[in-house]
């Protein structure tokens, strides 16, 4: 047993190998998604879940589940969806900021689907988060998802109170992109509530930042782009036709450039990780290698095991059996051992009767012959031989009683105590009358006469009659 149990702790599998087999494979997903390789991302996001899972490790799995969301984007599945967010967002734990991301997600779901109602429960739910963490970055975040729920629901004063809050959590001095952001969107917002005078401001505001440097492929550039598309606009309206035509050129010439930009760095990226990836795909292999040498391993000592309780069972059963056939010899043996001695005992009752009827029959043998010789010779002195031969010193009586008490023992007490009124000839009549002797003979015995015994005989019924 112990070695069976050293053996499986020696093939269990390592967490640490898990866990950094899901963190590296997070990691590579992420670099899939950015070159825009979303089916590798997922499959990849899908491996940092399932090690995540076998390492114990939430936060990776929340952190996979989460960008396999993402992957799926706002078209997919609502359950799955939901059942994606719901998970990461409980794996997150007391990580407030992530949460606060996660449930974002869920608002800019349903707003995307026009589901606005919903969109803010959960954004209310994702400020909660946010305000937990004390991330300012978390509930900028929110803030923003707020700003553009209500605005696509149509509720553009609401939308600008909260583009405003996003905007005061920065400091004065925040850098010009943060300023574009807000002055195009709130150019956005003036312009459907009909404020044309706001509208011109903020998009003047926007296009002084826009153009205070001269366009080119520097960083700054790069976020400025997609503004000269609303410059351009913004141009036709007050009818500067040439400049808007500037802009349009600048916006096309941002957006193509950076398409081969992002293009050209995210295989930068990948060729740069790509050893990081081939080295975390075979650490991959001899896992999941690792795995199924520790799945038969287990699953033979798990049969050996097995085995090994079933014969621990089998000889249970059996030392129960052997136990219960020594009780039952045991107690067979005390049967018989009480059977013996019955059986001894019935012997020497049995002797004892066969010694007592011997005697009889001898006495019996000598009387016969006495009784023959008194027959012939008629001698008187023959008759006392014959009393002295069979009763003793007894008289006749006395010898009859004795007989009587061995056959039924305190028979003269027992008709004293239950029929006290009885004398003692009459005892003795009642006693004489079982050997089924005659008149004469009980007369003969009483010392009396025939009619006298008729007497007797009739109190005696009497007597018992009346006491029974």
């Amino acid at each position: 047993m112990l070695f069976l149990i050293s053996v499986l702790a020696a093939c269990h599998p390592v967490p640490q190998d898990a866990r950094q087999a899901a963190r590296d494979a997070l990691e590579n997903a992420c670099i899939q998604r950015d070159s825009g390789n979303k089916m590798e991302a997922m499959r990849l996001f899908k491996e940092a879940e399932h090690y995540g899972l076998l390492a114990d490790d939430s936060l990776t799995v929340a952190h996979a589940r989460y960008q396999i969301a993402c992957c799926l984007g706002l078209y997919a599945d609502k359950e799955e969806i939901l059942s994606l967010l719901k998970a990461a967002d409980e794996g997150f734990g007391d990580h407030y900021d992530e949460r606060a991301k996660v449930v974002s997600f869920l608002g800019d779901y349903y707003q995307f689907h026009r589901q606005f109602d919903s969109a803010e429960v959960y954004l209310n739910q994702a400020m909660d988060y946010a305000e937990q963490s004390g991330s300012l970055e978390a509930k900028q975040w929110v803030l923003s998802a707020f700003h553009a729920m209500y605005f696509n629901a149509g509720a553009y004063e609401k939308s600008k109170e909260y583009l405003n809050q996003f905007i005061q959590c920065y400091p004065p001095n925040m850098n010009d992109s943060l300023w574009m952001y807000y002055y195009h969107d709130m150019g956005n917002i003036f312009y459907k509530l009909g404020d044309m005078d706001s509208m011109a401001y903020c998009y003047e505001q926007l296009e002084e930042l826009v153009t205070r440097s001269e366009p080119d492929c520097s960083e700054i550039q790069k976020e400025k782009w997609f503004y000269y598309g609303t410059l351009a606009d913004f141009a036709e309206m007050r009818g500067d036709f040439e400049k808007a035509c500037d802009y349009r050129y600048w916006y096309d010439v941002g957006d193509v450039h950076k398409y081969l930009e992002d293009h050209k760095n995210n295989l930068a990226l990948v060729s740069q990780k790509y050893d990081t990836a081939v080295m975390q795909n075979e650490l991959n292999r001899k896992i999941i290698a690792r795995q199924r040498w520790i799945i038969v391993i287990s699953a033979i000592a798990a049969l050996v095991l097995l085995a090994f309780l079933i014969s621990q069972v089998r000889l249970a059963k059996r030392r129960k059996r052997e136990a219960d056939i020594n009780a039952q010899l045991f107690h067979f043996r005390q049967q018989n051992q009480a059977l013996a001695q019955k059986d001894a005992e019935h012997e020497q009752i049995q002797q004892d009767y066969a010694d007592r009827l011997s005697d009889a029959l001898d006495k019996e043998q000598r009387v016969m012959l006495l009784l023959e010789n008194y027959l012939n010779n008629r001698r008187t002195n023959l008759l006392n031989d014959l009393e002295q031969s069979v009763f003793g010193d007894k008289d006749h009586w006395k010898a009859m009683l004795a007989v009587v008490e061995e056959k039924y023992p305190g028979l003269w007490e027992t008709l004293g105590q239950k029929y006290p009124d009885l004398t003692e000839d009459e005892k003795k009549s009642f006693i004489l009358s079982y050997f089924k002797v005659s008149r004469q003979e009980e007369a003969d015995y009483l010392g009396t006469t025939v009619n006298m015994v008729d007497k007797i005989r009739g109190r005696v019924r009497k007597k018992m009659g009346e006491n029974s």
